[in-house]
């Protein structure tokens, strides 16, 4: 079914949600080690150390119980969100018993911003940007200094240049980010949508279809399989011309997307053939929409070069889990349901029956 939405998120498929989440671990782990060495090679005062250790192994904690315990196995926005967070968290806490804004730490702060930016987007970047500024004042100035010194030139001009790097990180980042994604968007519209019909291609629906049955395996739900093979096109073809005939396929595309919900899944097979997943639709159900489909066929007429020519499909149904457990076996008696159509006439529905087996 053509999508009504073609814009997808980086962030939205888990596949590279996933990478995202493993790429944030190991920058959780270079952060880490960075302050372990600063504590190591840098002037800490013993009374210091033991508090960075303490918050160091607090830190690694956190990080080995997001990123490695069964508890949150699959990556998510909140996690990683909550994540870049605690980084900031951990940051300050290290930075402020290691000189505040003289800290040679400081810059640290850049990891989860960039982070953030990569993986989340603009709306939370910008809310930790403004986090990390609210932590820069805090750092700048006690409350005698808060009141005797915030608004001067010269002490907000050094704040602006100390801040300003932040912020020009976080704003390249999420460009950068955003240009990433559109180029996504583009590649997966064009890798995932048949050309000339826009609806799915053979690749994307096998992938969504076993997403679908794998689903409806855990919920005891049923679904269907419509495999459609247009009746006419060859002699559309051959009296018109390939023209013709590709008007022919896209009407057939537009009565599909118009006969369906919005779960519903439509895909350009091949050729002149078409196939529907119906998510949480029994055979009867199933019927009814195939034999909808027919009507949608039947009132539609194409006008071409002062002819007509009318739609035609022979339609065939099969019904997961009654008659089939795997998606290529509900596609194959679909497929001999929808030949037992085309043996009967034009524009007909056949369910798929033992039966059809033996006349095979």
């Amino acid at each position: 079914m053509k999508k009504k939405n073609a814009y997808y998120r980086l962030n939205n498929e888990p596949d590279i949600l996933n990478g995202f989440s493993r790429t944030l671990a190991e920058i959780e782990w270079l952060l880490l080690v960075l302050v372990l060495f600063y504590l190591v090679v840098g002037q800490v005062s013993d009374t210091i150390r033991p508090i960075l250790i303490m918050a160091s192994c607090l830190y690694g904690g956190l990080v080995i119980f997001f990123q490695y315990l069964n508890f949150f196995k699959e990556a998510k926005e909140w996690k990683i969100a909550f994540q870049t967070w605690v980084m900031i968290i951990f940051i300050s806490w290290v930075i402020w018993y290691t000189g505040k804004l003289h800290s040679p730490l400081f810059n640290l702060y850049l990891l989860p911003v960039i982070a953030s930016a990569i993986t989340l987007g603009k709306l939370v970047t910008l809310l930790e940007v403004g986090l990390i500024c609210a932590i820069f004042l805090y750092l700048k100035y006690d409350a005698y200094e808060m009141t005797a010194y915030l608004f001067t030139l010269v002490d907000t001009s050094n704040l602006s240049m100390l801040f300003f790097p932040m912020v020009l990180v976080a704003y390249i980042s999420t460009m950068l980010a955003a240009d990433i994604q559109m180029g996504f968007n583009k590649l997966k519209v064009i890798s995932e949508i048949d050309d000339l019909t826009k609806l799915f291609n053979h690749r994307t629906f096998k992938y969504l279809s076993e997403k679908v049955i794998h689903h409806a395996e855990r919920q005891i739900l049923p679904v269907s399989v419509l495999m459609i093979d247009a009746d006419n096109l060859k002699k559309v073809n051959d009296r018109f011309g390939h023209e013709a005939g590709n008007l022919l396929l896209t009407n057939i595309a537009q009565c599909l997307t118009s006969a369906l919900r919005g779960g519903d899944i439509a895909a350009r097979y091949g050729g002149d053939e078409f196939v529907i997943l119906l998510p949480d639709c029994d055979q009867e159900n199933a019927t009814l929409v195939a034999n909808r489909i027919v009507d949608e066929f039947k009132a539609t007429q194409i006008r071409y070069q002062g002819e007509t020519i009318h739609l035609s499909a022979s339609i065939g149904v099969a019904c997961f889990p009654t008659q089939g457990q795997a998606i290529d076996i509900l596609l194959s008696k679909a497929d001999k349901a929808m030949y037992a159509s085309k043996r009967r006439g034009n524009n007909l529905v056949t369910l798929y029956s033992a039966d059809l087996d033996i006349i095979d």
